[in-house]
């Protein structure tokens, strides 16, 4: 094993992938190893993470894109290499993820396609069979941006007035919301909405797949969760 000073993106990503084999689903998990070993090692697996740059990042994902891969791959791509090099970042590798300085071009899956009201209950009520209704319609009716809304602490709410403060912002609640985080379980954690598979807060790409899983159950075509949000304050559900 080379000293992690001289360890490259293949190596780490092998490795950070082979740490979590079984804790996926398979299709997550086989989707996740494609992206490894078809695109992330042979793009960018020789290079040394600690020295691994935005724009040697920014140059795979052209490169990916003039080999005829799709807008939404490369989004996938850049998705997984971004939560592989947090981990180094954690782990003490690197003071800074350069992925998270990278630009990816949206797609027109990512383009905002108004969905009819009819539709946007047939999201809500997928989400209510999953289980995750409280995380979900809160975030589509507060205004939170997801980062907020995945930090959320249990001392950033005021349920019985109806509002949420998070830093000056103070962002009103309607009744649904209201009832829904009242009848939450509280835990040992201070964060509200946990991801019941792990009973940890949710990541940033979980709550991502969460969203897309919603979308597939209740057959719906592709609309970022931000553009979703901002019909839904738009027409007031």
């Amino acid at each position: 094993m080379p000293e992690e000073k001289d360890m490259t993106v293949g190596v780490w990503a092998e490795q950070w992938f082979t740490q979590r084999v079984g804790k996926w689903n398979p299709n997550t998990e086989g989707g996740y190893r494609n992206l490894i070993c078809n695109h992330i090692i042979p793009g960018v697996g020789r290079a040394v993470v600690s020295t691994l740059t935005a724009r040697r990042i920014q140059s795979f994902y052209k490169r990916l894109a003039q080999n005829g891969l799709s807008a939404r791959s490369v989004w996938c791509v850049h998705l997984l290499l971004r939560r592989c090099l947090d981990e180094a970042c954690r782990d003490g590798q690197i003071p800074l993820n350069p992925a998270r300085l990278c630009s990816v071009p949206q797609t027109e899956e990512h383009q905002t396609i108004p969905l009819r009201l009819g539709q946007l209950q047939r999201y809500l009520n997928a989400a209510e069979e999953l289980g995750t209704l409280p995380i979900i319609y809160t975030g589509l009716t507060s205004g939170l941006r997801q980062c907020e809304l995945l930090t959320l602490s249990w001392a950033d709410f005021y349920v019985p007035c109806r509002y949420i403060r998070k830093g000056k912002r103070l962002l009103a609640l309607n009744d649904k919301a209201s009832a829904l985080l009242a009848d939450l379980p509280l835990s040992e954690l201070t964060t509200v909405f946990l991801n019941a598979k792990t009973g940890e807060p949710y990541r940033l790409h979980e709550f991502y797949y969460l969203h897309k899983r919603i979308l597939k159950e209740a057959r719906l075509p592709w609309v970022a969760f931000r553009d979703l949000q901002r019909q839904c304050m738009e027409v007031g559900i």
